[in-house]
């Protein structure tokens, strides 16, 4: 899920960012197994398909009507379900796509779903992870003032209703399941200027911000290592094998 209420080029901009981290961790070395946890319609296997035609992608969401979408659009497989009660017929992968999924799961579901994401793992296998982050939060809203703005140009907001992950949560998480975070990447810069970025995509034509949204990825790419604030935070996570 990308955000609610947000002009489309902001939007594009995200979603390419989730690109850029899937196809770098994926790499394409030989064949590959691949789930799409929260596939939705194909958002995240487009482009992995597209790039890697024999990869073997699948798609699992708990929307019969985007397993069905997901199927219609990409030709790939789908199963229906959660990612805290993964059908044990799906077997192993190579790669998991976890995209803002998490976020949705109560307590008991998300420790749930981290341990049977990492049981659905092979012996190398590794968990592509993105999740809000707490410390964007305000970056987001614009200090509250984004999300008073919006509810005057739109019906809806950018409030996902979904949890924010704090600092070294998702790693303890993992650690407690068995599982261990290889590295991270950050949006700092979008998530800086996230809330003028959103109201430009709203007053100035999509000509005008995109390139904008280019110049802000470059510095994204640049400071994305470093741990500062940020409204999205990628993971790529592995199962701790016991020596």
């Amino acid at each position: 899920m990308l955000f609610k209420g947000v002009p489309d080029v902001v939007n594009e901009h995200v979603n390419d960012w989730h690109k850029k981290v899937i196809l770098h961790s994926i790499g394409g070395k030989g064949e590959q197994r691949i789930l799409d946890a929260g596939c939705g319609y194909g958002r995240l296997s487009f482009p992995i398909i597209s790039r890697f035609p024999d990869f073997d992608v699948i798609g699992l969401d708990i929307s019969e009507n985007y397993v069905s979408l997901y199927k219609k659009n990409t030709n790939h497989p789908a199963w229906m379900g959660g990612v805290e009660n993964l059908p044990e017929e799906l077997g192993t992968f190579d790669f998991i796509l976890c995209v803002t999924v998490l976020m949705y799961l109560d307590q008991d579901q998300l420790v749930r779903a981290i341990s049977n994401l990492l049981s659905h793992l092979k012996r190398d296998g590794k968990l592509i992870l993105i999740e809000p982050h707490f410390s964007g939060h305000y970056f987001q809203t614009w200090f509250g003032l984004l999300t008073f703005l919006m509810k005057r140009v739109r019906k809806d907001t950018v409030d996902t209703q979904g949890r924010y992950f704090r600092s070294g949560e998702i790693e303890q998480l993992f650690k407690e399941a068995g599982g261990q975070v290889l590295s991270e990447w950050r949006l700092p810069m979008t998530s800086l200027v996230f809330g003028p970025l959103a109201l430009a995509g709203n007053l100035l034509p999509n000509g005008v911000v995109r390139p904008f949204c280019k110049f802000i990825s470059l510095l994204d790419g640049l400071l994305g290592k470093f741990e500062l604030p940020s409204i999205q935070v990628a993971f790529l996570i592995a199962r701790h094998e016991k020596e």
